[in-house]
């Protein structure tokens, strides 16, 4: 008989060498012959499952995002509540530049391309949007006091943890410390859900598989902006 061959795997294998070419070397270390050394496998074999550099790309974002949702999805685990469940999804983006750096540096990498592909800016703009809609639910989970904006709040934690992970990937601050600057700013939400109207009454949107919507009815994915996520 035939070797049965998985074809969604061999095209995930593909799209994961290209993604350590695009983190190791940039989009320009990218290429139909040196993604098949990589993967090691033959030129021919990429181009079978690839029509070509701009194609193996955009596979390799939408590999990118799916790798990023599965860290979050598993740092979640066992979170109690609204603001634990919080800082973990924070947490997940800021040890990206320790335990996924590829995943981090090959983001970056994307965002060039970004600015030149619209399906790869729709990516970002689809991960980003979904993420930030999901820090805003559970900071209003939290049930802040009126004193806190749950946009802004969104806002701002996203940006702390992106800059986070950088400065974790090359060596600036160690996770430990890292984690120390987010429960800081994660205190201010802490406090104002202590003092706000019905505290302590909140249980959140779940993020496990999937991230409970605004309304909590849909789920929707969560995944670290500043990637093709």
């Amino acid at each position: 008989m035939p070797k049965q061959v998985d074809h969604a795997a061999r095209r995930a294998e593909i799209a994961q060498a290209a993604l350590r070419l695009c983190a190791r070397d940039g989009l320009a270390g990218v290429s139909i012959g040196q993604v098949a050394q990589e993967a090691g496998i033959s030129k021919g074999l990429v181009q079978h499952y690839f029509a070509g550099k701009s194609d193996l790309l955009r596979a390799s974002a939408h590999v990118l995002r799916e790798e990023v949702e599965r860290h979050m999805r598993e740092a979640v685990r066992g979170a109690r509540d609204p603001l634990d469940t919080l800082r973990r999804v924070l947490l997940a983006i800021v040890g990206l530049g320790e335990s996924a750096p590829v995943l981090l540096l090959a983001g970056h990498a994307f965002l060039t391309l970004s600015a030149a592909d619209p399906d790869v800016r729709e990516l970002y703009r689809t991960g980003g949007d979904a993420t930030h809609r999901a820090i805003v639910a559970l900071v209003s989970a939290a049930r802040p006091g009126p004193g806190l904006d749950p946009e802004a709040e969104a806002h701002a934690l996203l940006g702390l943890a992106r800059g986070l992970a950088d400065a974790v990937l090359v060596g600036e601050v160690g996770t430990a410390d890292a984690a120390s600057v987010l429960d800081y700013h994660l205190d201010r939400i802490r406090s104002s859900a202590a003092t706000g109207p019905g505290h302590g009454s909140a249980t959140g949107p779940a993020i496990g598989s999937a991230t409970g919507s605004a309304t909590g009815s849909e789920p929707e994915r969560v995944s670290a902006p500043d990637l093709p996520a």
